[in-house]
């Protein structure tokens, strides 16, 4: 009976997938412990001194496979092993990115705070522009001005909070 459960969202699910991966594990298994049963035999007959030019084919065959299987073991670890580095790389720079936006954001909270308790907002913007643009600011036409004040406006409600 396929194995059933419940989604997020979904309905019940057969999972036949889950099963047949199942079902190919337990034919491994049992192909890996006759085989093994096998070797255990033929190395007691090769203890005793009574192997057969049969036998001696067939534990060759026998640990030719194990080692086949053993590589085949080796090589999907390794891979894992990568991935799960990989992964572990992905975590730390999130993780850094996480610190480095937060200080981020605790400086411009800083810099909006300081923003709204010092005197008007367009003071201080008209101020800022001068530092960056020169001393002209009260030399720019009425549009920019009209600019700076539609500014100052937006920030006066963070001030109040």
């Amino acid at each position: 009976m396929p194995y059933l459960h419940r989604t997020e969202g979904e309905g019940l699910l057969m999972s036949r997938r889950i099963d047949a991966r199942r079902g190919r594990a337990a034919r491994r298994d049992a192909a890996r412990d006759e085989r093994r049963a096998r070797l255990h035999v033929l190395l007691a007959r090769a203890d005793r001194g009574v192997l057969t030019p049969e036998d001696c084919a067939a534990l060759r065959l026998g640990v030719e496979a194990e080692i086949a299987e053993s590589n085949t073991h080796r090589r999907s670890a390794g891979g894992q092993q990568a991935a799960a580095t990989r992964l572990h790389a992905r975590v730390e720079a999130a993780e850094q990115a996480i610190v480095e936006t937060e200080q981020r954001a605790e400086t411009a909270e800083q810099l909006l705070d300081a923003l709204c308790s010092t005197r008007t907002y367009r003071d201080l913007l008209a101020e800022q522009l001068a530092e960056r643009h020169g001393p002209l600011v009260d030399e720019y036409p009425p549009a920019f001005h009209r600019l700076l004040d539609h500014v100052a406006e937006q920030l006066a409600p963070r001030a109040q909070q």
